[in-house]
Parts: structure tokens; sequence; C-alpha cells
């Protein structure tokens, strides 16, 4: 009983010994710096967020850094499960783009964005749910 109950107490004041700092800064982990969702690219990497049928797009560095509207291109397509894919029309608003979504009679729309900075092209895709 004595070895079990020193075991134990061991057990317990040696765990902490081995805890430590920065488990949420884990390379690879991406941070949404707008409180959105945050696709990796290999240029760069994309924050979007959705709000009914509004899309907030947020190109950002792959340190997290956003990119200025001069700085990257964005083109964009939303497509229904059952329907023909549709250009999406994009404006730069407050450090954001904006785009909106055209459900029709679907609950869900798949949004394609091509990105290009530096003369390089990524692409995200998402869906949008109502």
């Amino acid at each position: 009983m004595k070895h079990l109950l020193l075991s134990l107490i061991t057990v317990l004041l040696i765990q902490p010994a081995f805890a430590h700092e920065g488990h949420d800064q884990a390379p690879g982990t991406l941070k949404a710096s707008h409180g959105g969702t945050v696709l990796a690219g290999k240029e760069i990497n994309l924050e979007y967020m959705t709000s009914a049928n509004e899309v907030k797009l947020y190109p950002i560095t792959h340190e997290g850094k956003d990119l200025a509207a001069d700085k990257v291109k964005i083109s964009a397509t939303a497509k229904a499960p059952k329907g023909k894919a549709e250009v999406l029309q994009i404006v730069p608003k407050d450090g954001s783009f904006v785009t909106q979504v055209d459900f029709k009679k679907a609950y869900r729309v798949e949004v394609i964005v091509t990105t290009e900075s530096n003369g390089k092209k990524d692409s995200f895709k998402f869906q949008v749910e109502k």
C-alpha cells in the first residue's frame, strides 16, 4: 500500500515538470485574426467569414499579416449543388473584400476563390450555408 501511495504521489509531482507553454503556437497552426476560418494556400492564406449571404474575404500572409487590397487580385465563383457557376462581384471594403452569394433555392453554395499576388495564383474552396 505504501508503494502504491508513493508511486501515485511521485507521478502527481513529476507531471507538472513535463508541462510547458506554447502548445497553441505549434508550427502549422493557422490563426484567424478576424474571427473567421483560415484556409492555407501555397503563396498566401485566405480567411473568410460568412453572415447570411455576405462573405468577407481577408487575404493574409503565411505570417498572419493582412495583405493590402492593391497587392492582391481576387476573383470568385459560386455554384449551387444543381446550378451553374456564377461569377461573384467582389468589392474592397474596410480592409476586406466583400461579396454576396445567391442561394436561389439551395441551402448551400460552393465558393471557389482565386487570388493572385506577386504574379502567383492560389485557389481556395469552401461552402456557405444558410
